[in-house]
Order: C-alpha cells, then structure tokens, then sequence
C-alpha cells in the first residue's frame, strides 16, 4: 500500500512580499512555517508588520510576491474560511444587535451549534449581558463578545491580534486557558505586545524591523 500523504503545515508563509504599496513593502521575502497544533505568540517593535501579516494571512491583503496557505489551502481561496478564523484588535459589532444574536448569527455563518457559543459566553462572564444590544456593553465585555464571534466553529489555524486588549485579569485568565486547550489541535498565532503571564507559548515568533526577510522563533 502506498504511505499515507503527510498533513500540510498548518500555516506555510514562501517567501512573502506585502504591503499596501508595492514600491515599499512591510515585508520582503518572509518565511514562516508552522507545520502542526501549538500556541505562537507573534511579536516584534512597532512598525514591523504585525497586523500587515495579520491581514495577509485573512487573506484580505494580497501578498506581492511568494505564497500563503493555511492548512494546505491558498489564502484566498474562498475555502480558507472553512480552516481559518481571524479575530482582529478593533471589533466590528452591530450597535443595536444583542450579545445573544451576535453569537446565533456567527454560529450559523460557521455551520456551528449556537449552543456551544452560548456556553462560551458564560464561562467568559458575558451570562448576564446576552440580551443586551453590544452598543450597551463595556469595553472588556465587547472584547469578549468578538473573540467568541470571530471563533466560532471547527478550525485548524486562528489568528488574534491584540486579544487581551480591555480585559480584566480573571477575564484574561480564562481567555489562556481556552486558547492553551485550542493549541492542543489547532495551530493558534497570538499578537501580543504585553502579553499576560498566563499565556505560555509553544514557540515566541519575532518579526524584525523594516522589511525583514526571514523570521526567529525561539522555544519550538
């Protein structure tokens, strides 16, 4: 019989070029490559490219040059939702929507049971605000609300930029203990400019300053 084809890498970065002018690209060549499940934890100084690899790998910036796929599917593609979920720092919430409709509706675009969100949303402490509209909620409890609607479903790769941002520390506590379990089968990449002690990478990743053509990772 013939041996079984090797999974894909989860995230498989080829010589990246990108930015949003082609005559001064963030990144130049860049190579990542994260080959099974683990917590990585994305850092470097500001100005080199953190959320400009956030949004390549969402694929809603178009790389310039070289390759990006998720779980052996192009960035792109319009089946790369079914692999990737990507929580960005700003949330985009409907004003008037409740915290409830919020995670039915994104169930539902994910193919998940609402159920499962539901839950989600009391173990982060969002219980007593379910039905009230997320223009009424507080900074730390719409950061909640998107890190659940942004994470739906099944996935193999998801991206969060900045998901600490407005948390309290019990709050954050458990938002590294969801992400810890996640890791155990999904390749998670965390940016984190200060991230909390509770967090405990697999691997730290470092982005260089200016157009770098490669990326250090120490502690894989």
């Amino acid at each position: 019989m013939p041996a079984p084809r090797p999974d894909p890498p989860l995230i498989d970065v080829e010589r990246l070029s990108t930015g949003y002018d082609a005559a001064r690209p963030v990144h130049h060549g860049l190579s990542l490559r994260v080959d099974g499940p683990g917590l990585y934890l994305l850092q470097g100084p500001n100005g080199s490219g953190k959320s400009t690899l956030v949004e390549t790998l969402s694929g809603h910036l178009r790389p310039l040059g070289g390759t990006v796929q998720l779980a052996g599917v192009d960035a792109r593609s319009p089946r790369a939702p079914r692999v990737r979920r990507i929580c960005r720092t700003e949330p985009a919430l409907y004003p008037t929507l409740t915290a409830h409709d919020h995670i039915v509706f994104a169930s539902g675009w994910a193919g998940a049971d609402p159920a499962e969100g539901l839950r989600r949303a009391v173990r982060h402490g969002l219980g007593p605000w379910l039905d009230e509209p997320a223009e009424r909620l507080s900074t730390g409890n719409r950061r909640k609300l998107w890190t659940i609607v942004c994470t739906c479903g099944a996935f193999a790769v998801v991206v969060l930029d900045e998901p600490f941002n407005g948390l309290d520390l019990a709050s954050t506590a458990e938002l590294c203990a969801e992400l810890a379990e996640w890791a155990r089968h999904r390749a998670v990449l965390v940016v984190a400019h200060r991230p909390p002690a509770e967090l405990v990478p697999t691997a730290v990743v470092t982005l260089p300053p200016g157009p770098g053509t490669g990326l250090r990772a120490r502690g894989a």
